[in-house]
């Protein structure tokens, strides 16, 4: 995590330097990347990038909580809170998510490796770690769901919330073989926005919504 003297430099340069370590890390896996090329392209000491960081380890932990919390703090802003029925709940939550991973294509490609970094047993950690998260925000509109009746009760809590947070976690290679985008090359291009409209995103999302109604909707709502 950051030490104190990373918040004291100005925002301009803080910005700077995270911009450019998470297309860094969004271009590389984690052993790849390189703290040199990083401070290189940031214009600053390699020494200092180590006064604001302990590691890259440390580097990397930060850029993780940084991307999710951005994310989250987004999702809060524009999410319908009046919205009571849990397929609807999801389907905007996905809207609004996958809105947003087009709009900071660097930030959702940091994320996808993040959770695809399967070098070694520590980053397999990071990696679980970070879909338990997604996980446990699943599970609660899941649970409430359950209670008003809108899903099976047959079925294991646990068991769902894998089911569509696995499926939600890889909408973004279904998007690029639907859509004809690989990611990886876009960013190397530079190209951090996709041409992709609502109304084909939206289309993508009712399809998907259909599914999960179809297995987890109970087949008799006055008996669940």
């Amino acid at each position: 995590m950051p030490k104190q003297t990373f918040f004291n430099l100005p925002k301009e340069k803080r910005n700077k330097i995270i911009d450019i370590s998470l297309l860094e890390f969004a271009q590389h896996s984690y052993r790849a990347a390189s703290v040199s090329r990083i401070v290189e392209k940031a214009g600053i000491a390699k020494g200092s990038m180590y006064q604001y960081f302990k590691n890259k380890k440390g580097l990397y932990l930060y850029l993780i909580d940084f991307v999710t919390n951005r994310k989250l703090s987004y999702l809060d802003r524009h999410l319908d809170s009046s919205i009571e029925d849990f397929y609807m709940q999801y389907k905007q939550m996905i809207f609004l998510a996958v809105k947003y991973d087009l709009e900071n294509l660097c930030k959702t490609l940091f994320f996808h490796n993040v959770l695809h970094n399967r070098s070694d047993k520590e980053m397999r950690e990071i990696a679980m770690n970070t879909k338990e998260k997604k996980r446990d925000f699943l599970k609660k509109y899941i649970i409430t769901a359950r209670g008003r009746g809108q899903i099976r009760k047959d079925v294991d809590v646990d068991l769902i919330a894998c089911i569509i947070n696995q499926i939600s976690s890889n909408l973004d290679i279904y998007m690029g073989i639907k859509f004809n985008f690989n990611y990886i090359k876009l960013v190397e291009k530079g190209i951090l926005k996709l041409p992709i409209s609502d109304k084909e995103l939206e289309s993508m999302l009712d399809e998907l919504i259909e599914i999960f109604k179809d297995g987890f909707e109970p087949k008799n709502k006055t008996k669940a």
